[in-house]
């Protein structure tokens, strides 16, 4: 069992069947049968788009749109939650943020059969729970795309084999592989330099040649620099020199990778792992700064998503009696960055907060 993640790697291998298969006779897989929703007074609205794998539209003045689900399966600790039980739940949180009744018409609105959809999880340090992942790679599947056609990744098999997953390259089912696993295939990362603002990198041919979309499935947890690692830092993962981008707390690095075509193009939608946050310490696995918030953050706006999960984190250090991320000198300054770049909703005046189950602002 890996420590950081508390499941199996035989786990995570039946997980994506598991989670595939949860509600098949009914309940929340299927569609979704809620509980009442509650919605932040700031109010307003994301219009969803037509059916056909894009992200849903905002209209003029409109705000963009979080769901945070919270349930005490979701806060378990030792084996974690069954990827069903995650998988019950995410439908749910999708359902929400679509405004739609089935869970299968909820995915369709990001994602299309055609796709080849690549799920980016974090391995470093405190990583994505493998029963997270693999209950999204199922619920993409669900709409009709061949399981194949979804991949788990991130920089390197021996980071994804660390972290609880268990790589696999080919085969039957959802894959999941690093960056490094197409190198003997012509090079992991592109040969040209994409330039983005402040950055000049190599993107993972993962991004560039090997899918069509992609999904942000990250950790929410402390940064020692910038602040905040969430949906958007994710990324870093997918670029060939994220060491040089780490002065001035990260900005604009983060939201110039972000920007960059092969991401902004392909980013259809995150999903942050809340179930046990960690609001010290990291990006490293600290466990003594983590609790049991036992929640999940969707929205299809990155910057929108990690706005609303800094004001998790923030509440929680204030809680915790722990200085302001601002007192420390580690500001996200990187959410303006990433909003004046057009990449979403920086304010939380911008932001419609769905909230369901325990009160997304309760971090007791």
């Amino acid at each position: 069992m890996n420590a950081a993640t508390g499941i199996t790697r035989r786990a995570f291998l039946t997980g994506a069947a598991a989670a595939a298969g949860a509600g098949a006779a009914g309940g929340l897989a299927a569609g979704c049968a809620a509980e009442a929703p509650t919605v932040a007074p700031a109010g307003g609205g994301l219009r969803p788009a037509p059916v056909g794998g894009t992200r849903p539209a905002a209209t003029p003045g409109a705000k963009s749109r979080v769901v945070v689900i919270r349930h005490d399966a979701l806060a378990a600790d030792g084996q974690g939650p069954p990827p069903g039980r995650v998988r019950e739940l995410l439908d749910e949180a999708a359902c929400a943020l679509a405004g739609d009744a089935r869970a299968a018409d909820a995915w369709a609105r990001w994602f299309k059969p055609a796709d080849r959809v690549g799920i980016k999880v974090n391995c470093l340090g405190y990583p994505t729970r493998p029963a997270v992942a693999a209950a999204i790679a199922a619920a993409i599947a669900g709409i009709g795309l061949a399981p194949e056609q979804v991949i788990i990744w991130d920089r390197t098999v021996d980071e994804l084999r660390r972290a609880g997953y268990e790589p696999r390259a080919s085969g039957r089912g959802v894959r999941c592989f690093g960056t490094d696993a197409l190198a003997p295939r012509g090079g992991g990362y592109g040969t040209e330099i994409i330039t983005s603002g402040a950055i000049g990198s190599l993107y993972s041919r993962i991004v560039t040649d090997e899918t069509t979309a992609l999904v942000s499935a990250c950790v929410l947890k402390d940064h020692n620099l910038a602040g905040l690692t969430c949906a958007m830092k994710n990324f870093f993962g997918a670029i060939h020199n994220p060491n040089k981008y780490h002065d001035d707390g990260c900005d604009p690095f983060i939201a110039d990778v972000c920007a960059g075509p092969p991401v902004r193009d392909r980013l259809r939608l995150a999903v942050c792992d809340a179930l046990r946050p960690q609001y010290q310490g990291g990006p490293s696995h600290r466990t003594q700064w983590q609790w049991p918030y036992g929640g999940l953050l969707v929205s299809a706006d990155p910057v929108a998503l990690d706005r609303v999960a800094l004001e998790v984190l923030a509440r929680k250090r204030a809680a915790a009696g722990l200085k302001p991320l601002e007192a420390e000198g580690r500001p996200a300054r990187h959410l303006a960055s990433a909003e004046a770049r057009g990449l979403g909703a920086a304010d939380l005046a911008r932001i419609e907060v769905i909230g369901i189950g325990k009160t997304w602002m309760d971090v007791a």
